[in-house]
């Protein structure tokens, strides 16, 4: 934009800043409110996927066997896992087994520091996430290499506790959960302050919280994608 030049002290000058202030006032809240509307989360119709929906089912029924008074209902582990991967389905290149292995697996950027990651380097030799450089998040619940060496569990009883198996990795984020952030997560703010724990972001946490609140308020068949019925 192009200004006219005025004398120093001209009433013109002063009439002309009074306006251009009064347009930029109205520009802020416009972009502010245009910031705020784009950092909502887009409640999109994806459905869960009949598998995930029983890996979440199952690893909050298993809650009480992580630690005493480990409560998680399922529609928290689906927030996460929503948020994560979309159920594992994530850019639908990706097919979940009956036995809840996700092909082919999913793999984060590199930690490398850009991006606004926080630099990991290589911490277990690429023998979990494939990456001897840099750490990398795994699975469709996305933990890294020592998060999972730490608190994997075995959530579908084969004798293996693995990343990309959506069992396994539901009942790891409910370990998250209550053995890093104990709680009662029916309290909305101790629940969020679970999820801050799980990702250190007030947006992720609220995009979490958004998808939760979605699948407590509808019928499971309304959200979930049920045997015999179209994605």
């Amino acid at each position: 934009m192009s200004h006219s030049r005025r004398r120093p002290g001209a009433m013109g000058s002063t009439v002309g800043t009074l306006l251009a202030a009064g347009v930029l006032a109205g520009l802020a809240i416009v972009v502010g409110n245009a910031i705020a509307r784009a950092q909502l989360p887009v409640l999109d119709r994806t459905t869960i996927p009949h598998v995930a929906y029983q890996a979440y089912v199952s690893a909050s029924a298993q809650a009480p066997t992580i630690a005493d008074g480990c409560a998680v209902d399922w529609t928290i582990i689906a927030g996460l896992g929503r948020v994560e991967s979309r159920h594992g389905l994530l850019d639908g290149g990706h097919d979940i087994a009956i036995a809840g292995t996700v092909t082919p697996v999913i793999r984060g950027p590199q930690l490398d520091g850009t991006g606004g990651t926080r630099p990991i380097a290589d911490t277990d030799g690429g023998a979990f996430d494939g990456d001897p450089i840099w750490d990398r998040a795994m699975g469709p619940l996305q933990f890294i290499p020592t998060t999972w060496r730490e608190l994997a569990r075995d959530g579908n009883g084969d004798g293996v506790a693995e990343p990309d198996n959506l069992y396994d990795a539901a009942l790891t984020a409910v370990a998250h959960l209550c053995l890093r952030q104990p709680g009662d997560y029916s309290d909305r703010a101790q629940l969020r302050r679970a999820l801050l724990g799980y990702n250190a972001s007030g947006r992720y946490a609220d995009q979490v919280l958004a998808w939760i609140d979605r699948y407590r308020a509808a019928e499971v068949e309304q959200v979930v994608d049920l045997p015999g019925e179209a994605a």
